[in-house]
């Protein structure tokens, strides 16, 4: 027997999440560039690695060819780990072991912003291959994607969405 006629009184089950199709850009809202880099600022860098994580997981969502979610952990680990340092090192300042904190703090710094170009290039790669747009004015290049990431990503997302929505 199916369990309604067993149970009369279960909800029913029902997967209510919206099914999007390959290459379905609307699943990233449009969001206006100046707005990230202001959050960005304010946050002191925090929005940045949220508006990456958040629209990896919308692309995700859309394309056959993800982001592994090791480069994703990897890369807010080493954010999370570098603003720890950064806080240890103001805190502690001048002291016998400060040459080792600040030494410490400029490696995960650096590492971190390695690991950030890396899932934004990962990033593009897919969006660029998800609209289909090469040799299109909506193509993301990669010298102003290592430039300005997320800004000129968001820029590209919202040049996307707002071609679409002139058709």
């Amino acid at each position: 027997m199916n369990q309604v006629a067993d149970n009369p009184y279960v909800a029913p089950e029902a997967d209510l999440e919206v099914q999007q199709a390959a290459g379905d850009i609307s699943v990233f809202p449009r969001f206006s560039t100046w707005a990230v880099f202001g959050l960005s600022i304010i946050t002191l860098g925090i929005y940045t690695i949220y508006w990456l994580y958040d629209r990896t997981r919308k692309l995700n969502s859309i394309s056959e060819n993800q982001i592994s979610q090791g480069v994703v952990s990897a890369s807010v680990g080493l954010f999370v780990a570098s603003g720890i340092s950064s806080i240890v090192v103001a805190v502690v300042g001048p002291s016998s072991s400060f040459g080792a904190l600040v030494l410490v703090d400029g490696l995960l710094g650096l590492a971190s912003g390695i690991m950030i170009l890396v899932w934004a290039f990962k990033f593009r790669n897919r969006l660029n291959r998800v609209t289909n747009s090469e040799g299109k004015p909506t193509w993301a290049g990669p010298i102003l994607t290592f430039f300005f990431n997320v800004l000129y990503l968001s820029y590209k997302i919202n040049q996307h969405l707002d071609i679409r929505a002139s058709r």
